[in-house]
């Protein structure tokens, strides 16, 4: 029986790998601004021309106008199919490769996707019931709490923060009545059901402050609910469990609103907890996010590294935050993110300076901050006498422990360096006691990657392996007549519907111009952007073209690469009415161009006209050549 790879380790590969590092196997990368550029692998050039876009995980290059994304490009350099890709990409990430019958039923495999897309529903109706469910007289004492907390309105809208109610079955009576079957809410955790009772269910938040956790798209996957008694038999936070649509070991809170930020303040902003985001975000430290509900993971650092390449840790002021930060700044450093400390006063978090000092003390408190090795040979040599040879062997232990897992020669140099002046050693025993735990590190990699080989390896036989799969068909577009005049105005179009959803709903209002989009890469890219707008999800577009086919297309991916429209900022008015200028212009040149194809078939039939029909055909005519000079009037006036 044949088989293919499972679906699940291709969606672990889009979010644990990072295009950047994966060039970087392959030539030179160099960072200018918030995108990657390199010497193009495609073909010969001294001048790097070759892109890459972080957040967005695709390349460009504008001397050859190859792109794609993450598999294409390994799938090139290794001169593979996509299955060669995957295999080599899960074997580089220590990704069990697992793989499912290719024979599944058609129907089960539309169902599941549905199921999927129900929950996913489910969870945005929900959070916006929990939100108004936040204005009724019985969440009184969730929006004294808030108020206490000093959280504004501009905050709750912004956060979407909620309210569940005391009742064991408010949200599943809801749920039902909006046409959600009791699975569905089992499924997206909102719900539980009675051990022993298939039947039988209840809410899982209950008389709670409903905080929605989204991904970095925007989209709610899941949520927290705070405790508002004191009732010590309850936990202070109840989170939504572990399921298809919330991991949240691969989930940042408030990702999808800081992670603009990043590019304009230069770093990220990580926090400890949600009220301590929303303290910051209040503050106007608009880049803050936390993990959610766990310890800060490799993936997480992934994430953060997908948009930026320096991180700021603002950790609670206690001694489990000093340990959450040196755990932390070693992720980070492996991941090879540039990572700065900014030191809390004791028992102290962002959130509780926010309530006693306002924005001014946290912004001042949130300036100060030191490098991640100086801030751990800091803690290293507490309660220690570096007159000791003993505690001296110890610090440059603790602290070489954090500069091994710099990928970055050059930087861990450096940084044995500086230690080595600090603690007045010579530079050659810094370096030695580096290799060795640089090759206690290597050898534990090693065990532990053949352990998880074994473990996977293990329930397989040969009688039960799976089939190699073939190869997919390349990937073709049906060629179409396709007037090449119009491919510019089309490729702006696409640009601004993109990056400005604004674009997006006006070109949506425009039926006689969605008619003229061809059936070709561009304008199926088009139609992608368009159909996620009007399902509520033009978020999800970009992403979406990001990890399609469709980014082969050369164009097509330097608009992902590269927006021509970048420097607009449609808040401001001038910017906004060149947009909306910008975009009326495409629109009335594609609409003159089908005037221009419809009178010149009108002028051949005239030809060979009889009276009747020339005198019909001539009235036609003039309508069109009527139209046309309208338009080139309106044309003249926007430019």
């Amino acid at each position: 029986m044949a088989a293919y790879i499972s679906e699940d380790v291709i969606e672990e590969i889009r979010r644990r790998a990072d295009l950047v590092d994966i060039v970087g196997a392959f030539c030179e990368t160099k960072k200018r601004g918030q995108d990657y550029w390199a010497c193009c692998p495609y073909h010969k050039e001294k001048t790097p021309s070759f892109k890459i876009n972080a957040q967005r995980q695709v390349f460009y290059c504008f001397g050859c106008k190859k792109s794609g994304n993450l598999f294409h490009f390994v799938r090139d350099m290794l001169n593979t199919d996509f299955v060669g890709a995957v295999e080599w990409l899960a074997q580089r990430l220590g990704i069990t490769m697992r793989y499912a019958q290719s024979d599944i039923n058609p129907a089960e495999h539309n169902e599941k996707r549905r199921r999927h897309e129900e929950g996913m529903r489910l969870l945005q109706e929900s959070a916006i019931h929990f939100r108004m469910l936040l204005n009724s007289p019985e969440a009184e004492a969730a929006r004294s709490y808030l108020r206490a907390r000093g959280i504004d309105q501009e905050a709750i809208e912004k956060f979407g923060i909620g309210y569940a109610a005391k009742s064991w079955d408010e949200l599943l009576e809801w749920g039902q009545n909006a046409g959600f079957k009791p699975e569905t809410l089992v499924e997206t955790g909102l719900c539980i059901r009675k051990e022993g009772e298939k039947e039988h269910c209840y809410d899982r938040f209950r008389n709670r402050l409903v905080f929605p956790i989204c991904d970095s798209l925007g989209k709610v996957v899941g949520f927290s609910a705070r405790i508002l008694d004191d009732d010590p038999k309850s936990p202070k936070y109840v989170n939504s469990p572990e399921s298809e649509f919330f991991q949240k070991g691969s989930i940042l809170y408030g990702l999808h609103l800081a992670r603009t930020e990043f590019a304009k303040q230069g770093y990220a902003l990580l926090c400890e907890g949600q009220m301590d985001v929303i303290a910051c975000h209040q503050a106007g430290l608009q880049n803050a996010v936390a993990a959610q509900g766990t310890a800060f993971t490799s993936e997480h650092a992934r994430l953060l590294k997908k948009s930026t390449s320096e991180v700021h840790l603002a950790f609670d002021g206690d001694q489990a935050g000093s340990a959450a930060t040196l755990r932390t700044i070693g992720i980070l450093l492996e991941e090879n993110l540039a990572c700065n400390v900014i030191a809390l006063p004791e028992n102290q978090d962002p959130d509780g300076i926010y309530r006693i000092g306002g924005s001014q003390a946290l912004k001042q408190m949130m300036s100060q901050h030191e490098p991640a090795v100086p801030f751990a040979f800091r803690m290293a040599c507490k309660d220690k006498d570096l007159q000791l040879p003993e505690d001296k062997s110890a610090v440059v232990t603790e602290v070489l422990n954090f500069i091994a897992r710099i990928p970055d020669t050059v930087a861990r140099t450096a940084h044995a360096q500086w230690l080595a002046q600090q603690l007045r050693l010579p530079e050659n025993v810094l370096f030695d006691s580096l290799q060795a735990i640089i090759r206690q590190h290597l050898q534990a990699s090693q065990r532990q990657s053949s352990y998880q080989q074994r473990e996977a390896q293990a329930p397989l036989s040969p009688a039960f392996a799976p089939a190699q799969p073939a190869a997919p068909p390349p990937f073709s577009m049906p060629e179409q007549h396709f007037n090449d005049a119009s491919r510019p105005m089309l490729l702006n179009i696409l640009d601004m519907i993109m990056h400005f959803q604004l674009c997006a709903q006006k070109m949506l209002n425009c039926s006689d111009v969605q008619k003229l989009i061809p059936d070709n890469p561009l304008g199926h890219a088009i139609n992608l952007v368009l159909a996620a707008c009007e399902q509520e999800e033009w978020q999800m577009a970009e992403q979406n073209l990001a990890d399609s086919e469709l980014v082969n297309d050369p164009d097509i991916g330097r608009v992902l690469a590269e927006s021509g429209y970048r420097h607009l900022d449609p808040e401001q008015k001038k910017d906004l009415v060149i947009l909306e200028k910008a975009m009326q212009d495409c629109q009335n040149r594609l609409r003159l161009l089908e005037l221009n194809e419809k009178i010149s078939a009108l002028q051949s039939q005239l030809q060979g006209a009889d009276a009747e029909t020339g005198r019909l055909l001539l009235q036609e005519y003039q309508k069109l050549s009527e139209s046309k000079n309208q338009l080139k009037k309106s044309l003249a006036a926007c430019s």
